[in-house]
């Protein structure tokens, strides 16, 4: 029998010399490298060096004892340096509840001593082949999450823009490594503004690579396009035929006249954006068609919003408002709304404000990701 990988390592810890090194001879022949160990000090050490693929441990190593104490704190300490490691546990014959308690406290499998040659190196081979299998897929998705990350960071950074008597900060914050949320901000032409913030379905990488695909279609369709019923009803074409079904997209997508200071949006779906007028009476936009992919043929309607000076937009997922206190308490929409005053700061130091109240509401863990957009009318 050979070994899944001819690196494979295994690991004995064994206080009898000839037995040490009848299954070091066993599995050498069998293309395995071997570490051997004559105490659970020296097996500790041994693992602090190089982390074996397979790891056979005596469970008694004292003297005329049968308790195996020694080999069950060997196990539990083994497993605290790397859960992955697949641990045999070596009983004398016959001691059914030896290995009993070996496999409750973490080891994989057990071999009576004196053991079968065919049944141990199945055994071995076996569990090193899961454990390498395992350990691959581990390292792909620490690639595929350090990729997922570095894609997230270049296309849903903080974005702050003012233009024409208008300015606009937005900003992400992942519950996770890698994040859902999406927002994004373009000015095609020097009289029109984009801007929309959307929670795509799937969180982590799935999330990720769907937030690129709106990334691509937006920047493409919003140079082409002032209409969000147009632009909207391409993506979500983009979005079944790429994806299929069972994927979908709450979104708000506005485009601002920054002269006549209208903005035309559509809300699919999404969490409801607060206007704060100057006067400080409140408006929200309410959703104005279903998600964006589960209905192909859902009609687009939008919606036309007239903004004056000093008026003030908050745009927001729901990461934000289902924030939840240690009691449960969500932070809420109406505490939002009322947080959000309108006040004059300038727009990241709003933004900062805002999230840090919500981040304080659920005592820094955020069990969804959290994206706000500010948008403010300077005159």
């Amino acid at each position: 029998m050979v070994p899944a990988n001819e690196e494979a390592h295994i690991l004995i810890a064994e206080d009898q010399e000839y037995i040490r090194e009848a299954l070091a001879m066993l599995l050498r022949g069998q293309g395995y490298s071997v570490t051997l160990c004559a105490s659970p000090g020296e097996a500790l050490a041994a693992v602090q060096q190089r982390m074996p693929d397979v790891a056979l441990l005596d469970m008694n190593y004292q003297r005329d004892s049968t308790s195996g104490i020694e080999g069950l704190d060997l196990i539990q300490r083994l497993r605290q340096a790397d859960g992955t490691v697949p641990i045999i546990a070596l009983t004398a014959w016959g001691n059914v509840d030896l290995a009993v308690s070996a496999m409750k406290h973490g080891a994989a499998d057990f071999i009576e001593k004196p053991w079968r040659n065919d049944a141990l190196l199945e055994k071995v081979h076996s569990l090193t082949e899961h454990v390498q299998k395992l350990r691959s897929s581990q390292r792909i998705s620490e690639y595929e999450r350090h990729d997922a990350q570095a894609l997230q960071t270049r296309i849903v950074p903080q974005r702050h823009l003012v233009t024409q008597g208008i300015e606009i900060f937005g900003g992400s914050t992942p519950a996770g490594v890698v994040g859902g949320d999406y927002f994004g901000v373009w000015q095609p032409t020097s009289d029109t503004l984009h801007f929309c913030i959307a929670d795509v379905s799937g969180k982590g990488t799935p999330g990720a690579i769907i937030a690129a695909m709106l990334y691509a279609s937006f920047s493409t369709l919003s140079s082409s396009s002032d209409s969000p019923d147009l632009i909207l009803g391409q993506v979500e074409t983009t979005l079944r035929n790429q994806l299929g079904e069972g994927h979908y997209v709450t979104i708000f997508y506005g485009v601002l006249d920054l002269k006549a200071r209208v903005l035309n949006f559509v809300n699919a779906g999404h969490c409801p954006p607060v206007v704060r007028r100057g006067n400080g009476s409140i408006e929200s936009l309410a959703p104005t068609r279903p998600v964006l992919g589960f209905m192909l043929d859902a009609a687009f309607r939008s919606e036309r919003l007239c903004l004056s000076c000093g008026d003030r937009l908050l745009l927001y997922t729901d990461g934000v408002t289902e924030a939840a206190s240690n009691e449960g308490e969500e932070f809420g929409a109406e505490r939002l709304a009322r947080v959000f005053d309108g006040a004059a700061d300038p727009l990241p130091q709003q933004w900062r404000s805002l999230m840090e109240q919500v981040r304080n509401h659920a005592n820094g863990n955020l069990s969804d990701d959290a994206t706000m957009v500010l948008v403010s009318v300077t005159c």
